[in-house]
């Protein structure tokens, strides 16, 4: 990896924007200090990952107990190194963040009557983003190579036959406790705990029951809050989607309880476009949240495997979102964090947005530990959003660039300097890109995609009707 940002962001930060402060030295140091150490942990987690490959290519090729043990240890190495990684590009993101923001409040400020006018940002902060963006990429791939690996380690840890003797030692303990048996429990205890323990595991066993009336089936993805599994509500006899909340979500009382009232507002929502809240559970130390199952695949799936969505489908699943903003956006609820991966279409067509501001209370929590800066996905954000504004509009903002997105298979802003590209609503008209579309799409993204809010559709149900009438 290219060591490039460090020489230009030391020459960049020493030569700021007509106008403006120059920016401190703190942060210039602070910044290149995350950028040596983000790729110390990069290239660490690189050899680590071969390591990863090697022994699970050793233990499929003869597997006993001791090969499974030295793969188990090579994941259990890359696991801190992946979280590390993923915490510094966030903290590089936010210097550079902070780095543009003063550069772009510099050239306004000299903007004003009677002084010259402002000339760009220096060509200097174009190649640290530039530079930056390959090796955040870079780390990007890793870490999913990682999550990769992991994926197939605890596919193999579940049916290992170390796992399944550790079920039945529970088993045996629960059995022997109400009989009377302290010592021969204590006995079996002490054998267990003697033995290696596999890497702390991030996928409860299937079949496990969550607060004695949730059966786990198996875990279906990971997002912003923690893993997501399958689980069948006994009592209802209904699927729902569990989500497990990351450990740094538990630290802190106050953060948690954030979390929950934001969920209990959220859960208040009754719309067929919008993924219930079923219930919050709490189990061995572990905080849940109950969703409703949707039997189907995100939007960002879809637009992987197909690129992109005719006009009519596109359009579709556009105005179903927008009902489910209209929804939340009377009751105040903003979702701050809406993308295609927010977005499931189920099986049947339905259309319907999850993560309803609790994702980004989640992201919000985090942040205060890693240092990293969590305000949304920085290609679906609304300008005034990057500079810390919160609206609705924000959400009409994202949904529209969702939109671009279906239609064209491509992003209309895709960085680095996403807000000035924002700024200056510099995108390639969807007309160029999707030849036979009707004029009035081209038009319909010039206000929705417009840089300042009161020039956009004043709301969820005048975007959709706009949307309706560019066709």
């Amino acid at each position: 990896m290219s060591r490039a940002p460090c020489a230009a962001l030391t020459l960049l930060l020493a030569v700021p924007a007509l106008g403006a402060d120059a920016g401190p030295p703190a942060l210039g140091q602070e910044m290149q200090a995350i950028q040596r150490r983000h790729q110390d942990v990069a290239r660490a987690l690189e050899q680590t990952l071969a390591e990863i490959v090697r022994e699970r290519r050793t233990y499929e090729a003869a597997p006993d107990d001791a090969a499974f043990a030295a793969w188990r240890d090579a994941v259990g190495h890359a696991q801190p190194l992946s979280v590390s990684l993923k915490t510094l590009a966030g903290s590089y993101r936010a210097g550079l963040m902070r780095l543009e923001v003063s550069h772009l409040a510099g050239a306004i400020g000299s903007a004003a009557p009677g002084r010259p006018r402002a000339r760009p940002p220096p060509a200097e902060m174009s190649g640290v983003f530039t530079a930056w963006g390959e090796i955040d990429a870079a780390g990007d791939r890793l870490i999913q190579r990682f999550r990769n690996e992991q994926a197939v380690y605890e596919k193999a840890q579940a049916a290992h036959p170390d796992a399944q003797r550790r079920r039945r030692r529970v088993a045996a303990l629960r059995r022997l406790a109400p009989a009377g048996a302290a010592a021969a429990a204590a006995a079996l205890l002490w054998v267990w705990r003697r033995k290696p323990m596999a890497v702390p595991v991030a996928v409860p066993l299937a079949s496990q029951v969550i607060a004695g009336n949730i059966e786990l089936k198996g875990l279906i993805g990971r997002g912003a809050m923690g893993e997501v599994y399958e689980g069948l509500d006994k009592t209802l006899n209904r699927r729902v989607a569990l989500k497990r909340l990351r450990p740094e979500l538990l630290a802190n009382p106050e953060d948690l309880e954030l979390l929950l009232t934001e969920a209990r507002t959220v859960a208040a929502l009754k719309h067929p476009n919008i993924v219930a809240i079923r219930s919050v559970e709490r189990h061995g130390g572990q905080v849940y949240l109950a969703f409703e199952f949707v039997d189907g695949s995100s939007l960002a799936r879809i637009l992987e495997e197909r690129r992109r969505l005719d006009w009519a489908e596109a359009l579709r699943v556009f105005k179903a979102c927008c009902a489910a903003l209209l929804c939340a956006h009377e009751k105040r609820i903003v979702h701050r964090d809406l993308k295609p991966a927010n977005v499931m279409i189920a099986r049947d067509g339905t259309v319907k947005v999850m993560d309803f501001g609790i994702a980004y209370t989640a992201q919000k929590s985090i942040s205060r530990l890693t240092r990293a800066a969590a305000w949304g996905t920085p290609p679906y954000m609304a300008p005034e959003q990057e500079l810390g504004g919160v609206s609705a509009a924000v959400d009409l903002f994202a949904l529209s660039v969702c939109l671009y997105e279906m239609l064209t298979g491509e992003l209309p802003f895709k960085g680095p300097n996403f807000l000035a590209q924002k700024r200056e609503a510099y995108y390639r008209p969807v007309g160029e890109l999707v030849p036979g579309l009707a004029p009035g799409v081209d038009a319909f993204f010039r206000t929705a995609l417009a840089p300042e809010p009161s020039r956009r559709y004043p709301s969820a149900a005048a975007l959709a009707a706009a949307a309706e009438a560019a066709r």
